[in-house]
């Protein structure tokens, strides 16, 4: 199984990431990702035996005993590789270190169980459009909100069909 672990953002967060998504829709050509996919990804192990998704649980249940919910804010755009074929995302602009305390402590439970994941360095952020072509026009404001997170979610995800398709595993609420 392809699996991940993603913080669950609150509907005030969601709610102004779609907002965002409709304005871009008239400035910039690309692949949108539909709102009920937005999330912040904690921890990408890839593929994984599915003998070992209970285990896998049981490491990010314990990362999360001593995370408390947290507030944090919408913030910027941001985008990742070629201007012409980008994945645009919007940040935060508030929250960082409960994110990277957060983060750190899903990647370093699951390293000390074993599990290899990927090594980028974690940057809190929602994607909002692949093959973004950002050479022409002016992007719009993001709408901004405040939120907070309150629980992580183990997803198994599946690329094979035209969209992504994420089935939420384990939902682990912060405390």
């Amino acid at each position: 199984m392809r699996l991940f672990v993603a913080a669950e953002l609150s509907d005030e967060l969601i709610d102004a990431l779609a907002d965002t998504s409709a304005l871009l829709r008239d400035a910039v050509r690309g692949r949108f990702v539909a709102p009920d996919l937005f999330h912040v990804t904690l921890a990408f192990l890839g593929e994984v035996p599915a003998a070992q998704v209970d285990e896998v649980g049981m490491y990010v249940r314990a990362a999360c005993e001593e995370v408390e919910p947290f507030a944090t804010s919408l913030g910027p755009f941001g985008s990742f590789g070629r201007v012409s074929s980008a994945i645009l995302w919007q940040g935060f602009s508030s929250g960082r270190d409960h994110w990277d305390f957060l983060a750190e402590r899903v990647r370093a439970a699951l390293r000390d169980g074993g599990f290899s994941i990927d090594e980028k360095g974690f940057l809190p952020h929602v994607t909002l459009m692949r093959r973004a072509d950002l050479t022409h026009g002016t992007l719009p404001m993001p709408c901004v909100a405040r939120g907070s997170v309150d629980a992580v979610i183990l997803f198994a995800s599946d690329l094979s069909g035209e969209r992504p398709r994420y089935e939420a595993l384990e939902r682990i609420d912060l405390l």
